[in-house]
């Protein structure tokens, strides 16, 4: 796709972000997290070029490997299913990782940092929609998990992230995302020892209703790069 395309994507997206901001009364910031990972490597470049300051997402770790090596210019964000042999090429090359759903992989998210001598930003993402397909942990186990991350010292969890039920009615993803802003203002209150401050909640067919509940990441892909 030639970036003329690609930027008056991103400019009709902004200016829904900017209204749907207005119709709720939100005040924070939203960022647009570019997910190109069923777009080529030139559109790719292409909407890097462009000067954005947009983050862009993979979800498999060789593509975000190979990609973050040839697109030098940005910020890289993880989003797929962890598998820790795969964390050689996440770590070293993501700014943020959103699909952190159990101690187990932030341990060895922890050891792998400590490898590559950096603090790694990450979400813990919740199954909001109890569906089995959809990674992330029960909302009932945030308080075990925050607890146990605690102790590691080469993790920082910045947020929360999740995944609504793929369905026509919004009142149900509605409810899911009130969920997960719930959550996320009380574990906010109760663990300050975490600098919680995003909440990547949204994707290209629900991302209105993640603006309505307090989202401050949407994560965008068909609505760009389609």
């Amino acid at each position: 796709m030639e970036a003329k395309t690609l930027l008056e994507k991103y400019n009709n997206l902004i200016e829904h972000v900017n209204n749907l901001k207005l119709k709720y009364s939100v005040n924070q910031n939203i960022s647009v997290i570019a997910v190109t990972k069923y777009s080529d490597i030139d559109t790719v470049k292409n909407f890097a070029g462009l000067g954005l300051n947009v983050s862009l997402a993979e979800s498999k770790a060789q593509s975000l490997r190979d990609r973050a090596s040839t697109i030098k210019n940005v910020s890289w964000h993880f989003l797929g299913r962890i598998q820790t042999n795969k964390l050689k090429y996440i770590i070293p090359n993501t700014s943020l990782i959103h699909s952190v759903d159990s101690i187990e992989i932030i341990e060895d998210i922890n050891k792998e940092s400590i490898k590559n001598n950096k603090i790694q930003n990450i979400l813990i993402q919740f199954n909001i929609s109890e569906e089995e397909q959809k990674g992330g942990i029960e909302l009932k186990e945030a308080n075990n998990i925050f607890d146990k991350a605690s102790q590691y010292q080469n993790i920082n969890i910045i947020g929360l992230m999740g995944m609504a039920e793929y369905t026509n009615d919004e009142s149900i993803i509605e409810r899911e995302f009130g969920l997960l802003k719930t959550k996320f203002e009380s574990l906010k209150t109760e663990y300050k020892n975490f600098d919680l401050k995003e909440l990547s909640m949204g994707m290209s067919g629900d991302y209105h209703l993640g603006i309505k509940h307090g989202a401050t990441m949407i994560r965008i892909g068909s609505l760009l790069f389609n």
